[in-house]
């Protein structure tokens, strides 16, 4: 008992002594940057980069800027309007967010864990293929970019993710797609069973259309279901007056292609419907 007693006190003093002898090392950011939110963590684990180097090409590597770092600090309501952006803009109709949504495009729940973020901030400023444009400005860019990153945090990185739809266009059948033919003049759609169709500004992006986290845009803000959208097709004008689409004339087997195409599969992992 007196050895080992003897060997613990040999520790913590050696322990003790080590904090003279080499001191924690400061980081290199704090000789070009003021300080700020001491306590709350290092340089890097807000912002990455590398704090070990002057050299600004090297520390500045995968920096993220202050505005986009806002959600490290709790209970800033920068990421929280983030949040309240992305049930506005209804991002679930595609992406999961918070392990909820669909599997038309990538996992933001990844995307905040491994993706770059101005890589992220690029793909709501300029949307990327299929992707419907938001017009969000800048600041509710930052917004959106914060609530991406929050998530990160219940990620365990380094997290790849597998591929559950994979999008094509086939250029040769193209025109025998009904989607195609009938509606990609004014609309787009990301499907599960034929990728991304359409060309189409003027409509609204119907992707995850039949799905819960689709806007309630039918009449009294109801959601869509394939009987709502076959009395819409028929005249739209008699389920809204204003109505500038006019009536869509589809065989039956034509509708039902549509709805094969606009329909999710209810066998993906997690995939409410």
């Amino acid at each position: 008992m007196v050895f080992y007693r003897a060997c613990l006190v040999a520790i913590l003093l050696a322990v003790s002594l080590a904090d003279y002898a080499f001191p924690a090392r400061q980081s290199v950011c704090i000789t070009c940057h003021q300080p700020h939110y001491s306590g709350k963590g290092s340089c890097v684990s807000c912002h990455r980069g590398d704090d070990r180097t002057g050299r600004k090409e090297i520390a500045h590597y995968d920096l993220v800027a202050g505005r986009f770092a806002h959600y490290k600090i709790e209970g800033s309501p920068v990421a929280e309007r983030g949040k309240k952006l992305l049930e506005r803009f209804s991002c679930r109709r595609c992406h999961r967010y918070a392990e909820k949504g669909n599997h038309l495009a990538g996992s933001l729940d990844v995307t905040g864990a491994t993706g770059k973020v101005r890589d992220i901030y690029e793909s709501i400023r300029v949307p990327v293929l299929f992707m419907p444009n938001f017009h969000a400005n800048d600041a509710q860019i930052a917004d959106l970019v914060n609530a991406i990153l929050a998530r990160a945090k219940f990620q365990k990185p380094p997290v790849g993710e597998t591929a559950l739809i994979v999008h094509f266009q086939d250029v040769k059948n193209i025109r025998k797609n009904v989607f195609a033919g009938k509606c990609g003049k004014c609309h787009k759609i990301l499907s599960e069973q034929s990728g991304g169709l359409g060309s189409g500004y003027i409509g609204p992006n119907l992707s995850g259309l039949f799905s819960e986290f689709y806007p309630r845009t039918y009449r009294d803000a109801e959601s869509w279901n394939p009987d709502k959208l076959k009395k819409w097709l028929e005249n739209p004008r008699d389920i809204r007056i204003n109505a500038m689409m006019p009536p869509v004339r589809l065989a039956p087997e034509e509708f039902e292609q549509l709805r094969g195409i606009i329909q999710l599969d209810k066998s993906l992992p997690d995939a409410p419907r």
